[in-house]
């Protein structure tokens, strides 16, 4: 991978940084990324866990802004599109996430593919010995006692501000997710979604398909 594709990213021995980040810490060497992307800071990858490669995939000319974070197990890979925006979103990932073309993640949008992990129903004895092994694994990483279930997103999707993706959801291309929302069943492609559980509050024309691409370019043409 060409370090110089994404905005001030450089090498220093086996460390890649940020030029003009704060946090001294620096991306991890799995984390693939593609040309003209731009990372505001690290920092998103402080509990970046991930033993695949790539871990991470980031396309061409999409962001990761305001600390997007990316909690992700030893077993999680992330796929991010081309032209997406990640506005402060967390990715909690034990498995698979994948994150098309042209989508927009809204400030504290959450999608996790593993359930919240259920140590406080163990027994006593068993849950000390869970949180002895934590606090003695360096970066303090808690079991996965789930099983986790891939997350899709398909092309231009929206997901609003402190919406929330559970395990095993398929957000259909150019569907709506509103804010606050809670997402725990596909859904369907130019759907727009509100609620906890979400919704389907209307339904989208769908403006984004090649043919519609194209007769855009022929009246911008003319």
């Amino acid at each position: 991978m060409n370090d110089n594709i994404a905005t001030g990213l450089i090498s220093t021995g086996d460390a890649r940084r940020l030029e003009y980040d704060w946090y001294a810490g620096g991306i991890p060497s799995n984390v693939h990324l593609g040309e003209n992307i731009y990372i505001d800071t690290a920092y998103g990858f402080a509990p970046f866990h991930s033993e695949q490669d790539p871990g991470l995939t980031i396309g061409d000319a999409s962001g990761a802004y305001d600390r997007t974070t990316f909690i992700v197990g030893p077993r999680g890979r992330i796929n991010v599109g081309a032209y997406t925006v990640l506005n402060g979103a967390y990715f909690v990932c034990n498995g698979s996430i994948d994150v098309g073309d042209y989508c927009l993640l809204a400030w504290g949008a959450v999608l996790t593919d593993t359930w919240p992990s259920n140590a406080g129903s163990l027994p006593v004895d068993l849950r000390r010995q869970v949180m002895r092994a934590v606090a003695e694994d360096p970066a303090r990483r808690l079991p996965v006692f789930a099983e986790p279930r891939p997350i899709v997103l398909e092309d231009n999707v929206w997901v609003g501000f402190d919406a929330v993706i559970l395990p095993g959801v398929r957000l259909g291309r150019g569907s709506v997710v509103g804010c606050k929302t809670i997402v725990v069943d596909d859904v369907p492609p130019y759907a727009v979604v509100v609620g906890s559980p979400a919704r389907i509050v209307r339904y989208l024309e769908p403006d984004d398909t090649e043919e519609e691409r194209a007769r855009a370019l022929r009246e911008y043409a003319r």
